[in-house]
């Protein structure tokens, strides 16, 4: 394993430099004159330079404007990310989602193109970060969801996906190099299928009442790309206060795949990007398998003035065949994290989290909570 205990030092004291000196410029709030409500608007800037053996030196910029119609309307957002490394390697993505139509309609997307290194450490449930591998990939993807409101928090519709990518550099005697892994040979996917969404929280960037569940199922057929599967997918969150000044949330997610999937699109656990982290403290792609269900709960704080804290734990099950409980580990995990307000009227938080599972550990900086 490469030693990256320096590595995690340096971008320790970064991220905490960054998060305590971030100034965020917020748009000023504006009277709606037609609701006498009132309009919020604002928008967010963090640049962090980074360093990784990789990519060598690399700056990254992530930005957010968010803005709702008044004070009962749902937000909508757009988040965008950019990197480019000392070697040439860049990422760029956008993601967007906004209420049309008062409200009765609800679309959200995605787009991003990069070439960039990744790790590889096999398939299975026993994999170590002695396994690691490099490669660098080149893709483009983009995912389009669009929602009919059916009740008042209930709406349905549907969901697409595409990815075209292709593996540019693999190790040498690696587990890449023998061609033996699907999906070392890159090609295109898509895939559409339904999307159900139940929604009663009262905030959408910092809950602290409510219930969120998503279910999806998304057909990927060989007529329309190279590969030929299929995923079900399953997210479950409550939030529950826990005293004037902390709240108490728990996510159940399951994500099901099934056919000829190419080893991109296996289920895996870890730090994830966009925001999105399941069981924090493993490697993100350090274990894939067809099958993962995890439950995770975190206890969030407000410590002081804008400064905020957090506690969480987390299990993951990875394996072949959920269902048939079959070839599946259980994967523990938890760790502490700070919380910065940037958000103005708006909740929002910059979080920085150190976690750790068995034999690995992590540290994530994001924009909003993990879920």
């Amino acid at each position: 394993m490469k030693n990256v205990s320096g590595h995690y030092l340096r971008m320790v004291l970064l991220l905490l430099l960054v998060l305590f000196t971030a100034d965020p410029a917020l748009g000023d709030a504006e009277t709606d004159v037609e609701t006498g409500g009132e309009k919020r608007a604002g928008f967010l800037i963090v640049p962090l330079p980074i360093y990784t053996p990789e990519t060598k030196a690399a700056f990254t910029l992530t930005g957010m404007v968010h803005f709702r119609k008044d004070e009962t309307s749902r937000p909508s957002t757009f988040m965008a990310f950019l990197a480019y490394s000392q070697l040439g390697q860049f990422r760029a993505a956008g993601r967007a989602q906004s209420y049309l139509a008062d409200g009765r309609f609800h679309i959200a997307g995605s787009m991003g193109g990069a070439k960039w290194p990744g790790k590889f450490f096999g398939i299975g449930t026993d994999n170590t970060e002695d396994d690691e591998e490099d490669y660098t990939s080149r893709d483009f993807t983009g995912r389009l969801a669009l929602q009919h409101r059916l009740g008042k928090h209930l709406k349905a519709g549907l969901s697409t996906e595409f990815q075209h990518y292709e593996i540019t550099k693999i190790e040498a005697g690696g587990i890449l190099d023998t061609g033996n892994v699907r999906g070392t040979q890159g090609g295109n996917i898509f895939g559409i299928g339904p999307i159900v969404t139940f929604d009663s929280r009262d905030d959408s960037f910092f809950p602290r009442t409510g219930v969120y569940g998503q279910f999806s199922a998304v057909m990927f057929p060989d007529s329309l790309g190279d590969y030929d599967f299929q995923r079900y997918r399953a997210d479950l969150r409550r939030y529950v206060p826990a005293g004037e000044r902390g709240v108490v949330a728990v996510q159940a997610y399951v994500n099901v795949v099934r056919g000829d999937i190419p080893f991109t699109h296996l289920s895996r656990i870890g730090g994830g990007g966009g925001g999105f982290s399941l069981v924090r403290g493993y490697h993100s792609g350090l274990f894939r398998e067809r099958d993962v269900a995890a439950l995770q709960g975190e206890y969030r704080m407000q410590v002081w003035k804008k400064l905020g804290a957090a506690v969480f734990g987390s299990a993951g099950v990875i394996g072949n065949d959920l269902l048939r409980a079959r070839g599946l580990a259980v994967k523990p995990a938890g760790g502490v994290g700070l919380r910065y307000r940037v958000g103005g009227e708006e909740t929002i938080n910059l979080r920085l989290d150190f976690a750790v599972g068995k034999d690995s550990s992590g540290v994530y900086f994001n924009i909003l909570e993990s879920f």
